[in-house]
């Protein structure tokens, strides 16, 4: 009768143990899964014009719109550079620029 008790006892705790990991397991696999698409996890690329204003140089424009996937500085604005066909780091105030920046939101 003891082992009988006993057992059921055993069988109960192992069952116990079982749900318990799966449920861990099942709520690990839906966080990953909830979080997969959030704006942190996915960063798009675009491009927007600018006009240069008085005064402005590619160190201040690469301040105010480089982030965290470049490098550098010098890395955004070798990119902007490439994009606007610029030889040097020479710009003038009414002119435009294309730009590049990164958002997590999808537009």
């Amino acid at each position: 009768m003891r082992r009988k008790r006993r057992q059921k006892r055993l069988s109960l705790a192992v069952l116990v143990c079982f749900a318990v990991f799966a449920a861990l397991g099942t709520s690990f696999v839906m966080t990953s899964t909830a979080e997969a698409g959030t704006s942190e996890s996915s960063r798009y690329k675009y491009y927007t014009s600018i006009q240069v204003e008085p005064g402005s140089s590619l160190w201040e424009i690469a301040r105010e719109y480089a982030s965290s996937e470049y490098e550098d500085l010098d890395e955004y604005i070798r990119e902007v550079r490439q994009i606007n066909h610029l030889d040097q780091d020479t710009i003038y105030a009414g002119s435009y620029l294309c730009i590049p920046y990164y958002s997590s939101e999808y537009k």
